[in-house]
């Protein structure tokens, strides 16, 4: 008989994980048409179907749902095995991949700090904030928001997060009615991260008709918008703890909500960490968990 599809194998767990040749495809840097591809190679080998294909949507069907909860531990193990090999010629190179926004607002400028105690270390940084990649395949370490953390991986979270709302004194001044949760006149600014508003303006009893509502795909723009006195922003403890600290922003109300995703430092189980890797993670841990001695 001849030899398993490999390639074929990988692109079927990440199917079958996903239920969606379209997740899977972005997941893998592939198109859908290349995962249905190695699908059918796979399907064929067996002899048998692994899917039931709709126009909507991909379920397993009995034999693929049998058939994924035997291989996909044993390919868990084989890519883990293969990371670890690859990383005896590169302990000392540590690949991270971390949200664009935490990667600006609060990774970034504590690069310098990092160098200075590890010089010997070499940072490779990928910003990135899909869900998807987390298997470890082209990172050693990555920072997350997830709602809980994930059984199938190692995860050290970095604090419950809260939102809050925050301006800066600028526009408070300008809008004084905010103090008493009054939002006439005023523009609501919104990212990706906390889509918060309804819940906000319940839970604080706000009161008043925004004047207007700014969009922005990424936690950056929202903060730069917000410390440029354009309007009212929910953040979190973790984000907004910079531009708090230096009085570019103040806090309108006591109010916080408890957030729908939190922060994590995940890595694969199936792959040690090197030394250097786990001298990485320990650093992020004191730097950055929230309550920590160095938490800044």
């Amino acid at each position: 008989m001849s030899q398993p599809p490999l390639k074929a194998l990988h692109y079927f767990c990440v199917a079958a994980r996903t239920l969606s040749f379209k997740q899977a495809a972005d997941e893998l840097s592939v198109t859908p048409g290349a995962i249905s591809q190695q699908v059918k190679t796979l399907e064929d080998w067996l002899g048998l179907p692994l899917f039931q294909r709709s126009a909507r949507q991909v379920t397993l069907t009995e034999a693929g749902s049998s058939f994924y909860r035997r291989i996909y531990p044993l390919l868990s193990e084989l890519l883990g095995v293969t990371v670890s090999m690859q990383r005896i010629n590169r302990t000392r190179t540590v690949r991270l991949t971390l949200p664009p926004g935490f990667a600006m607002i609060r990774f970034g400028p504590q690069l310098g700090r990092f160098r200075e105690a590890h010089p010997d270390i070499e940072l490779q940084l990928h910003a990135s904030s899909l869900l998807s990649t987390l298997d470890g395949s082209d990172h050693d370490l990555a920072i997350r928001y997830l709602p809980e953390a994930d059984p199938r991986f190692d995860c050290n979270g970095l604090g419950k997060l809260e939102v809050m709302a925050v301006c800066s004194p600028e526009y408070r001044s300008q809008h004084p009615g905010l103090g008493g949760g009054n939002l006439d006149g005023c523009t609501l600014l919104h990212d990706h991260l906390h889509q918060d508003w309804q819940r906000m303006i319940q839970q604080a009893g706000l009161t008043g008709r925004p004047l207007d509502n700014l969009y922005s795909d990424h936690s950056t723009l929202a903060l730069q918008a917000a410390e440029s006195h354009l309007g009212v922003w929910l953040t979190d403890q973790i984000l907004g703890k910079p531009a708090l600290d230096a009085g570019r922003l103040c806090r309108i109300f006591e109010t916080t909500l408890p957030a729908r995703r939190h922060l994590f430092l995940v890595h694969n189980r199936q792959a040690p960490l090197s030394d250097a890797a786990t001298t990485v993670k320990q650093w992020i841990l004191d730097r950055f968990r929230l309550g920590s001695a160095t938490d800044g």
